[in-house]
This record gives structure tokens, C-alpha cells and sequence, in this order.
């Protein structure tokens, strides 16, 4: 099961999270006014590893979790937040996409267990606008099996940086094969409003 949860102190919501009851971390949110944060999965490496890495990593943490404590920190801007979660050691490989509320402030990070192999980040004055990741690094093809990044690219450029707002980004989210059936839920947010912050299951 899914859920949303503001995460208050004294009746005012610190942070925003979307993520699975019973689990205590969280997998995607935002910290209003500060940034936003996204976890995809990216498979690498051998499960076991990931499972060692939980028992005995030590100062391995769990993504969720780090997520969570990068968002309930409120010293941290979004530049801080980018170096908590690109080197912070983690029990799994994965993609955290982070959003702020300023000009570039858009980032996406490809994370291998010990700290980030890739940050690559948004470039708003220039072509690069928007970023897709869609579970496969970047500077790679996708594989023709499940090549959700063109389309969205596709769909993105169709929508144009002037049109862009919570419901056509969700348009684009909705599209397949965007959206398959490997789509637990499908959040959109944005730091600078949050109250737009929207979350939709998909495949639970």
C-alpha cells in the first residue's frame, strides 16, 4: 500500500514523502521551498551484495532512509542536499533525482554503492532544459527491450519548455511505454509550490 505523509512539528509540515506502509524511509519527497528528491532503481551488481551491504556495511546506509534524513534536515540547501546523497556510502546502486527551486537547480545522480560515478545536471539556458531517467545510465543507450527514454524525450519536446506545468508533466509520466506496469506510483512536486505535490498508484 501507498501513501503520502507530511512529516510535521508543531502543526507545520517540515517535509513530504511518498513511500510504503510499514517501510520507514522514504522513497520520494520534497522539502518545501528547499529541493526535491526521487529514488530510481538501477540494477547493478549482484542482489547478495546489496544484502551483505545491509548486515555488515557499516556506514552503508539505506537509500530510503537517507532520503528521508537529507529531507528532514533543514540546515541543508540544495547544493548540500547533492552532496549528502552522491556520497554518502549506500547498500544498493540506484538514480536520485533532485530538483530545487532556483534557475539549474536540477540534478540527476547516478550512484554506484560507495559515492556517484555520474551528476549530471540541468541546464536550463541551454538545450538542455529538462532531464530523463527512466532506470539506465544516461550516457548509455537504453536497451531496445524497454526503451522508455525516447519517448519521453519525444513527448517533452512536444510539450515545450512553455507549456510545461503538474498536469503535462503527469501527461508525459502517463504516456506508454513512460508507464508500464512496473510503475508502483507516479509523484509530481515541485519545492517552490508545494502545495502541488500530487501522488498516484499506478501498480501497487
Amino acid at each position: 500500500m501507498t501513501i503520502t505523509v507530511d512529516f510535521q512539528s508543531s502543526g507545520k509540515t517540515l517535509y513530504t514523502g511518498t513511500t510504503f506502509v510499514g517501510y520507514v524511509g522514504v522513497l520520494t519527497g520534497q522539502r518545501p521551498h528547499a529541493y526535491t528528491v526521487s529514488l530510481d532503481q538501477r540494477d547493478k551488481g549482484e542482489w547478495w551484495m546489496n544484502v551483505l551491504d545491509a548486515l555488515v556495511g557499516g556506514t552503508h546506509a539505506i537509500t530510503g532512509f537517507l532520503i528521508r534524513d537529507t529531507l528532514g534536515d533543514a540546515s541543508l540547501s540544495f547544493s548540500d542536499a547533492i552532496l549528502r546523497l552522491a556520497y554518502q556510502p549506500l547498500i544498493a546502486p540506484c538514480y536520485l533525482i533532485v530538483g530545487g527551486v532556483k534557475s539549474n537547480e536540477g540534478a540527476v545522480i547516478t550512484r554506484d554503492r560507495t559515492g556517484a560515478l555520474d551528476i549530471w545536471r540541468l541546464e536550463a539556458f541551454k538545450e538542455r532544459w529538462f532531464l530523463v531517467e527512466t532506470n539506465y545510465d544516461h550516457w548509455g543507450p537504453p536497451p531496445p527491450s524497454d526503451d522508455r527514454r525516447d519517448p519521453a524525450i519525444k513527448a517533452m519536446d512536444e510539450t515545450g519548455r512553455g507549456n510545461v506545468s503538474a498536469p503535462s508533466l503527469f501527461h508525459v509520466l502517463s504516456l506508454p511505454p513512460v508507464l508500464n506496469n512496473k510503475t508502483a506510483f507516479t509523484v509530481t512536486m515541485s519545492a517552490s509550490i508545494p502545495e502541488l505535490y500530487s501522488a498516484w498508484i499506478r501498480y501497487p
